[in-house]
């Protein structure tokens, strides 16, 4: 029989010896059972000895029995340690690592317990460490470091560092105990509770982290709760997992980067963390920062083909070519759910002919042909890596695929190419029909319905492709160059038509990205409309109709002239001529109204 269990046997032989009187108030039981604190021989540092590091757990131990509540927390007994230490086969006078301490905590049904270190110096002694739960090693609480000139004195200053860090325990299994029940709200408050106990709390701070996670708290929040954690304990798991969470929904994803692999530098030994992160890398958009520890992890373990499969995913989309070729080949070797799946054929073809590589492109394309005869994509990019037979595979594989709007698009630049304009445009209608996320699709009818001279249809389709979601700066580009180019023919022509369809282009382009050559442009599409169309006015016999025509020009007068005024700095010499003209032509646009629209409607 142990010491422990000869002291519990007495006091409770000594106990059954009384009979509390008839009425009295026994105290409360705890909310709690009593917790077991391990305190086992410290390790020894630069400059201390075994004999120091034993003498200092001792010391620090037999503190913690006076600053602890006996009913709340048993320190586990020195003597029962070393005992069970000789009968596991260890020596007594050493020191133990976390993994044997856990097994002696776990025989001793311990809750907690403290690893630390001991050093001694020119200063005096100092002790430093942290308190482990049992239920998750990962939970840890620093302990301040306590120097002083004695080991007994700096014994006492750790072990009441040790006491105060223990106040947010009791909160802390309050708030888990809330988050199993499902109450955010309770699990909150306790936690905060447990970090009021403590300051320096990092525990409680973790069991807020899962609170306000629960809750779908603001990512903001739970940034500043993870990185209170860290400050204290910069390697702390969960608070890393926590912070590196919140900087992804932040969208501040070069700090997320830098998170998510300090948490993976935690446990180098885990792979399945090493994944995980590998995963939230890519899927953050990291995928810069993800390349070299995906593919150090895949040169590790070579035989782990999850390793490699991410090793793919990262340099096709980093666009390493040579490197996701050397992934894909091993998986096309090894790995049966590639070889399955037609997408991977799609892509190791597309990395093929962007190294340069077609031959390897047609034979990888031809193979995923074949394998999935009824996938549109494969075969659509099957054909484009065979262009030289283009005349016979096109028609081939529209007529195996009348409904793809990839064939479909191909046949129109086909159709262009010809010089079959109309033919070209009702082909790629129809593919942008079928697909409308097609990259460029309403670009390329705008293009069309320009050479068939229909800059308002072209106008048409470029707003279409505002409204898919097209690139709005290659939009505005497109819009903007059409626009200038109808305007200089308007110069030409001095048709007040093309001046219009040139200004409805150009103030277009401007509305979906402003730049100073679109709003100075405006300003000449639209005085070489107001310019035209009081021409026109001027030559109409009927009154009425010229003071319409008038009115209308006018109108368009302080749109050219906020457009000109904005091209000061860059056009400054064209702006300055035209706008000299402007106010010629605005006096003679206002002697107009008065002479044509008088006795008539407003």
């Amino acid at each position: 029989m142990t010491l422990r269990w000869t002291r519990v046997a007495l006091v409770n032989a000594v106990l059954s010896g009384f009979t509390a009187p008839l009425g009295a108030q026994r105290a409360p039981a705890p909310e709690f059972t009593k917790q077991g604190l391990l305190i086992v021989n410290f390790t020894p540092s630069t400059g201390a000895d075994m004999k120091l590091a034993r003498h200092a757990a001792d010391a620090v131990r037999s503190r913690m029995e006076r600053f602890v509540n006996k009913r709340e927390v048993d320190v586990i007994d020195g003597g029962e340690i070393a005992w069970r230490l000789e009968r596991a086969g260890f020596n007594p006078d050493t020191s133990a690592n976390d993994g044997a301490i856990h097994a002696i905590g776990k025989y001793f049904r311990a809750d907690e317990y403290l690893s630390a270190s001991v050093t001694s110096g020119r200063n005096g002694t100092t002790i430093r460490g942290e308190l482990v739960l049992m239920r998750d090693e990962r939970l840890r609480q620093p302990i301040a470091e306590a120097t002083a000139a004695r080991v007994d004195s700096a014994a006492t200053l750790f072990a009441r560092g040790l006491a105060a860090a223990r106040a947010q325990l009791v909160p802390e299994r309050r708030c888990e105990n809330a988050l199993r029940e499902g109450s955010g709200p309770r699990a909150i408050a306790a936690a905060r509770e447990g970090v009021a106990a403590y300051s320096r709390s990092t525990i409680a701070r973790v069991c807020l982290l899962w609170a306000l996670r629960q809750t779908s708290s603001r990512a903001a929040e739970i940034l500043t709760v993870a990185t209170e954690v860290l400050a204290v304990s910069p390697a702390n798991v969960h608070a890393l997992e926590s912070a590196a969470i919140a900087l992804d929904s932040l969208k501040r994803r070069p700090e997320a980067a830098e998170h998510w692999l300090r948490l993976a530098r935690t446990d180098t030994a885990d792979l399945d963390l090493s994944l995980r992160v590998s995963y939230a890398l890519l899927d953050g958009g990291n995928a810069k920062a993800a390349e070299p520890f995906i593919t150090a992890l895949a040169a590790r373990y070579p035989d782990d083909l999850r390793f490699t499969q991410q090793k793919w995913r990262v340099a096709y989309e980093n666009k390493n070519w040579p490197r996701a070729i050397e992934a894909a080949e091993v998986l096309l070797a090894r790995d049966t759910i590639a070889i399955r799946d037609s997408t991977f054929f799609y892509r190791l073809g597309l990395a093929y002919r962007a190294a340069q590589k077609p031959f390897k492109a047609v034979e990888t394309l031809a193979r995923g042909a074949s394998l999935f005869p009824k996938d549109a994509r494969l075969y659509s990019l099957y054909t484009q890596a065979i262009k030289a037979e283009a005349d016979t595979v096109v028609p081939r594989g529209l007529a195996l695929f009348p409904k793809s709007a990839d064939l479909l698009a191909l046949n129109g630049k086909e159709l262009r190419s010809h010089g079959k304009i109309e033919e070209s445009l009702d082909a790629i209608k129809r593919a942008v029909t079928l697909d409308s996320t097609m990259s460029q699709g309403q670009l390329m009818v705008a293009q069309l319905e320009m050479e068939m001279g229909r800059p308002d249809s072209s106008l048409a389709a470029l707003h279409r492709a505002l409204a898919t979601g097209e690139d709005s700066a290659l939009v505005a580009a497109f819009a903007l160059a059409k626009g200038n180019a109808l305007y200089k023919t308007a110069n030409a022509s001095k048709s007040s038509s093309d001046f219009a369809a040139s200004l409805r282009l150009i103030a277009y382009s401007d509305t979906v990205h402003t730049t100073e050559q679109a709003r100075f442009l405006t300003g000449a599409a639209a005085l070489g409309v107001a310019q035209t169309t009081l021409a026109d006015a001027s030559k109409l016999q009927d009154k009425a109709a010229s003071c319409r025509l008038t009115r209308v020009g006018a109108e368009l007068l302080p749109l050219a002239r906020t457009g000109l005024q904005s091209g000061d700095a860059t056009f400054a010499e064209a702006a300055k001529q035209s706008l000299s003209y402007l106010g010629q032509l605005d006096t003679y646009a206002q002697q107009q109204i008065k002479a044509v629209c008088s006795g008539t409607a407003p």
